[in-house]
């Protein structure tokens, strides 16, 4: 009896684990900072190529403090589509103040080659707090909430 259940054990095994191992991912160093806190409930991470008509659906990814993880095969696809521009779209709870924790949807365009850059840190400064608003309310285009600032080694983007 004992040996059909250690058999059992290895068949399983041998269907389990490779289906564990073939599916890799992908980790971009990614810090995302919140009025200058790093988030860390971050959910509904999206990346969709922009002006790709062959390319209609958003990859998903998993933010953890530090790392962004996307499916290998995902990020090939990213890789392959040709577009130089990317929408990110992820949403954040954040603490806005003692009594109030707000839901916040953001969205943003980065360049694609950014991905494959050493980090990506994306600071988000919030039009609720106070010196933020002061400092970036003028720049901020398109009616926003939020004015963002995107940084790669040796260069920045200004959203």
């Amino acid at each position: 009896m004992q040996n059909r259940q250690l058999k059992q054990y290895f068949l399983l095994s041998f269907l389990v684990f490779p289906i564990y191992f073939f599916s890799q991912t992908k980790k971009i160093n990614l810090i995302i900072l919140n009025d200058q806190e790093v988030s860390k409930s971050i959910y509904d991470f999206k990346i969709t190529p922009i002006n790709n008509s062959s390319f209609n659906e958003s990859i998903k990814g998993k933010y953890i403090p530090g790392d962004l993880l996307l499916e290998s095969e995902d990020f090939n696809k990213l890789e392959l589509v040709n577009t130089n521009d990317l929408e990110i779209s992820f949403t954040v709870i954040s603490t806005v103040n003692q009594d109030l924790v707000k839901e916040i949807k953001y969205n943003m365009i980065i360049p694609k080659i950014y991905l494959n850059k050493e980090y990506l840190v994306i600071n988000i400064f919030n039009m609720y707090n106070k010196t933020s608003k002061k400092r970036f309310q003028k720049l901020i285009k398109n009616g926003k909430e939020y004015y963002v600032v995107i940084e790669v080694p040796n260069s920045m983007k200004f959203d």
